[in-house]
């Protein structure tokens, strides 16, 4: 098999959404003095590549660590849409694609936004799903769904409707996804583990596809 990671590394430079604080890792012991390495991390729930839970948004909802293991793994199918016009994704765009979606348990889309990350138009004006095309896929039954860019809600967006429609659903939401370009049609596995931290609204993920090899002889 071929595994793909998917995730941008966690560090005290790295980029973030406008008003998250930057992590700081520190050490608690250290080899030298004393005799193994231990280190203190404080980060936001929203750092880097994560995943948000329906209590992201909803009072009462499923938190991270009341989602069984099995929520944040499956099947996954990849949609291909950098070479579309700008604007929210359609839910024409959707539908091309509904028989290879419909097969699937996570649905990652591929808009080719990370390519700006560590730039100032990363966090602006990226690809969103309309709504009609956010509720075709809440429809679904999938777990969750993935994308390259920092959100699934426009920037200036105080409301987020897309985000609501889609947890609302009960999908688990993946961000700041990256190294897509590796998957193409092909069929592979999609994990999103997160910390079973108690109550988590959202954590950060180390994302990644697997893809099968088979044996042709």
């Amino acid at each position: 098999m071929r595994i793909v990671d998917l995730s941008h590394p966690i560090s005290p430079a790295m980029p973030l959404w406008p008003g998250t604080p930057r992590p700081e890792f520190s050490d608690l012991c250290t080899v030298g003095r004393d005799g193994f390495g231990e280190r203190w991390l404080q980060l936001s729930s929203h750092t880097g590549t994560h995943l948000d839970a329906p209590a992201h948004l909803f009072d009462g909802a499923a938190t991270l660590d009341q989602l069984d293991v099995s929520h944040f793994i499956g099947k996954g199918a990849l949609l291909d849409l950098r070479q579309t016009e700008a604007g929210p994704v359609s839910l024409d765009r959707v539908l091309a694609s509904r028989e290879r979606i419909g097969q699937a348990e996570f649905l990652l889309l591929h808009t080719g936004w990370s390519r700006f990350w560590g730039r100032d138009e990363y966090n602006r004006d990226y690809p969103v799903l309309s709504p009609e095309a956010a509720a075709r896929l809440a429809g679904l039954g999938l777990k969750g769904i993935g994308i390259d860019a920092p959100s699934f809600d426009e920037a200036d967006s105080e409301v987020l409707p897309i985000h609501r429609r889609l947890l609302r659903a009960g999908f688990v939401l993946i961000e700041n996804l990256t190294g897509l370009e590796p998957l193409g049609d092909s069929d592979f596995f999609f994990s999103a583990l997160p910390l079973p931290v108690s109550g988590a609204e959202a954590c950060p993920v180390r994302a990644v596809a697997v893809i099968p090899s088979f044996d042709t002889e």
